[in-house]
């Protein structure tokens, strides 16, 4: 008996061992590393891990988008950038935003000064270079004009903002008159719909009523 107890205390220390050291070493998933530990449920994807991933795969899409939307915008440093400019015989810049070339214009211009790299007599054609940058100067200064807001663009929002508030109340008398006499969510006969001297059908009658007595009950709208 005693020799059966000592072996059964080995092999429990033994165990004892063994589930220790694998509690401290590190399970992974990956059935080729040493550590693997086999397990149905790692491999299982939860319906709250699928909705998160899902929910990520949603905000790169929304996060790509704006910023694709956000480099396909013009800049406005770049607007104010290109601004028409003459170069000089003597090397000056002065602004030609609204100026065109005339036909009478060289299509060469001598450079000859000593702040650029240039030989002295040296002809370099700027005209075509000019004019096209001319040219995407308006088109950015339109399209700033087109995006840019007004001064006038905010005024009506009081006015819109009361409106709304309007709304809301008068749908809210609509859906109490609608909830508390149903007759008006069902559909009605075409004779309803006869008119008499006075020029009312019979259903505008039954609103009328239903209005009046909505009316008398206390006010949707809260008065403090």
């Amino acid at each position: 008996m005693e020799k059966m107890q000592k072996k059964l205390e080995e092999v429990i220390s033994k165990w004892k061992r063994m589930e220790e050291e694998l509690q401290e070493r590190k399970k992974s998933d990956d059935s080729l590393a040493p550590d693997f530990v086999l397990s149905v449920f790692s491999f299982t994807s939860c319906p709250r891990k699928r909705k998160a991933e899902v929910a990520l795969q949603r905000f790169q899409r929304r996060q790509n988008f704006s910023k694709l939307k956000e480099d396909s915008k013009p800049s406005h440093e770049e607007a104010k950038g290109l601004t028409g400019k003459e170069v000089h015989e003597a090397g000056n810049c002065s602004d030609m935003e609204n100026e065109l070339p005339s036909e009478s214009d060289s299509d060469t211009l001598s450079i000859t000064s000593d702040m650029l790299d240039y030989e002295q007599g040296a002809n370099v054609a700027l005209d075509k270079d000019c004019k096209y940058l001319r040219e995407q100067n308006h088109h950015l200064n339109d399209n700033l004009s087109k995006l840019s807001l007004t001064e006038n663009a905010f005024q009506n929002d009081k006015d819109t903002r009361e409106l709304a508030s309007q709304r809301i109340h008068v749908e809210r008398v609509i859906g109490l008159l609608r909830n508390k006499y149903t007759m008006l969510q069902d559909t009605h006969p075409l004779t309803m719909l006869q008119s008499d001297d006075s020029g009312l059908t019979c259903l505008d009658k039954c609103v009328r009523v239903a209005c009046a007595l909505v009316n008398m009950r206390p006010s949707v709208v809260p008065f403090d």
